[in-house]
């Protein structure tokens, strides 16, 4: 069993799930307080990246050559974020009045702020660190033209699952309220201003969407299909990726109905575990479901014309599940793809960890 695999895998263990851990009790006290708890949800995001990045650091192999400047600019913006979601909850700041976008916490704005320069910095830092450097760490940017495909095929499952939501709704409900809605929505000037400006914010965000997809997709992808096979260990992944959102479905996403959030994000989670999964193997590309992430939580932005306060406080109901299930069914039939046949997923850049991990898995 190689020393170095199962180093690495703790470690990720440890930070994925045990940093979380941890400050979802500091979440959970700015929960009783009733703030805005943005700044630790967009922190959150980095940590499964963070755990991939202090695995390769700390338990480091021979002449292994890592872009450590991207790497740190990527540990020191986090270790920023978390700074200021504990002080979002132990200093109060006077709430900022928006008019008739409503109000503030100063601390949603200030969380933002080590977020734009990480990102540009990181970005940099990881295109100028060199072919070998980026094929080590898993950062090449590959397969271009199907690259291209898999995010044009998102956009048009994205979007097929938001028209077939409101049709089935206006279907239901014997009406054309939520089409008229929808389509009012796309019209105004800040949709279309948000959907103009979306590939240029990609650059400015993006940290925190390759946060999540440098662990989950990068790292823990390779590991758990090698061992439970292509199929399985994607499927595996996405409950594993549902349940880390626990803390945010509990505190974050809604405040009266937590269980059907979980239930809700478990389905989401899986579906798009299978359909990150099946794109990330298809171009053996990270940017590819980094992309991806960040399209399909920004574009929040542009279906309600700016307004991203509809991702708090929802309210789901256990009658709402099976028409949500039905709308995320297109994503999981990606999982009878012929590339999630038998064999091991051979991804750039984790082929000796996957084996080390595995190992460690098989002798436990």
């Amino acid at each position: 069993m190689d020393t170095t695999g199962k180093k690495r895998l703790w470690i990720f263990i440890a930070v994925a799930y045990g940093v979380t851990a941890v400050m979802s009790i500091l979440m959970y006290i700015g929960f009783r307080q009733q703030i805005d708890l943005t700044a630790f949800v967009n922190t959150q995001m980095m940590y499964p990246a963070c755990g991939v990045i202090l695995g390769k650091m700390i338990a480091s192999k021979k002449d292994e050559k890592l872009p450590m400047a991207g790497y740190i600019v990527v540990l020191v913006t986090t270790a920023v974020m978390m700074i200021i979601s504990i002080m979002s909850v132990f200093i109060k700041l006077p709430v900022i009045d928006m008019g008739e976008a409503g109000k503030m916490d100063p601390w949603v704005v200030i969380s933002q702020l080590p977020l734009i320069p990480g990102s540009i910095a990181a970005y940099i830092c990881f295109w100028v660190c060199g072919r070998q450097r980026a094929e080590n760490a898993g950062l090449r940017r590959k397969n271009i033209g199907m690259s291209v495909v898999m995010i044009v095929l998102f956009l048009a499952l994205y979007f097929g699952r938001i028209f077939g939501s409101v049709f089935l709704n206006d279907l239901i409900n014997g009406n054309s309220e939520a089409w008229d809605s929808l389509k009012a929505s796309l019209m105004t000037p800040a949709a279309i201003l948000n959907a103009v400006s979306l590939p240029f914010n990609f650059f400015f965000v993006f940290l925190a969407f390759f946060g999540e997809e440098y662990g989950w997709r990068y790292y823990l992808q390779p590991i758990l299909q090698n061992k439970f096979g292509k199929r399985l260990g994607v499927i595996i992944l996405g409950i594993v990726w549902g349940i880390w959102h626990l803390n945010v479905d509990l505190m974050f996403y809604t405040k009266e109905t937590q269980i059907q959030m979980f239930v809700s994000q478990l389905i989401t989670c899986t579906a798009y575990g299978i359909l990150f999964g099946y794109a990330y193997m298809k171009t053996n590309n990270i940017w590819v479901p980094v992309i991806i992430h960040f399209l399909n939580n920004n574009l929040i932005a542009v279906i309600y014309a700016g307004n991203t306060d509809v991702i708090q406080n929802q309210s789901v109901t256990w009658g709402e599940l099976p028409l949500f299930f039905l709308t995320m069914l297109p994503a999981m039939l990606f999982i009878l793809a012929p590339i999630y046949g038998k064999g091991k997923n051979k991804a750039s850049g984790t082929v000796v960890e996957v084996r080390d991990a595995a190992s460690k898995i098989e002798s436990d």
